[in-house]
């Protein structure tokens, strides 16, 4: 596992061994061209191979309407969101394309990938926007080599970076700009309590990455029923 945050990373591999796993850390940020090359050369001279890529690094930008967004929000954005998801896809192809049994890359994307269902938020939804159609690319590329790519668009789900929103921030302490964007429960019930649980993510996660490579899952969506008004089968 490779995170910027060393705390939450120590956490995470903490709770894999009390579980009986196995895993080792790399405290990085995967915007980092050199640490991300180095990553992936002592995963694969530990384990001897690269089977499964999950990207799920990411910023959330509940920015305002775009004349309000500054170059610091944007880049800051699309750093880890688009710039992270290329440097680890890429440097995942050039093991998994040299291995017989090729290797699965799973990218985390959201509804943002798909659509704009609210003003404001535009360095996120661009990222997202732009990993979907790279996703798309490599997927072509990775045809012949039993290099399979999906994109998980997960939407709403409980995690830290949600639990903040309830109070008006995201990232720390930016402003969170939510004009247009909540709904009727949401409002009622607060946005976390309106989130599925994100164990959903990680089972639908776990069923791709042990799909035999002559299965392709190109897309899946997930996201609270309630919000079936605003997303129904477009994402």
């Amino acid at each position: 596992m490779i995170d910027i945050d060393e705390k939450r990373l120590k956490q995470v591999e903490a709770n894999i061994y009390n579980a009986n796993g196995i895993c080792c850390t790399f405290c990085a940020d995967v915007t980092n061209e050199d640490k991300v090359i180095r990553f992936f050369k002592d995963t694969v001279d530990e384990w001897g191979h690269l089977d499964i890529l999950v990207n799920s690094a990411g910023r959330d930008s509940l920015s305002p309407p775009v004349s309000e967004v500054t170059l610091e929000e944007w880049n800051k954005t699309i750093g880890p969101n688009m710039t992270g998801v290329f440097l680890c896809c890429r440097e995942a192809f050039r093991y998994m394309e040299k291995q017989k049994s090729g290797g699965r890359i799973i990218n985390m994307g959201s509804s943002s990938a798909m659509l704009a269902s609210g003003p404001g938020h535009s360095p996120y939804r661009a990222s997202k926007h732009g990993m979907m159609g790279f996703s798309k690319n490599i997927l072509i590329e990775g045809k012949d080599k039993n290099i399979g790519v999906t994109v998980i668009n997960p939407s709403h789900v409980k995690t830290p970076m949600t639990e903040i929103i309830d109070k008006g921030f995201y990232d720390g302490s930016q402003k969170a700009y939510l004009d247009g964007w909540l709904d009727e429960k949401e409002y009622k019930e607060g946005i976390y309590a309106s989130c599925i649980d994100v164990e959903n993510v990680a089972e639908i996660t776990l069923y791709v990455a042990t799909r035999t490579p002559d299965v392709t899952i190109p897309q899946i969506a997930i996201y609270p029923t309630h919000k079936i008004h605003r997303y129904g089968m477009e994402v």
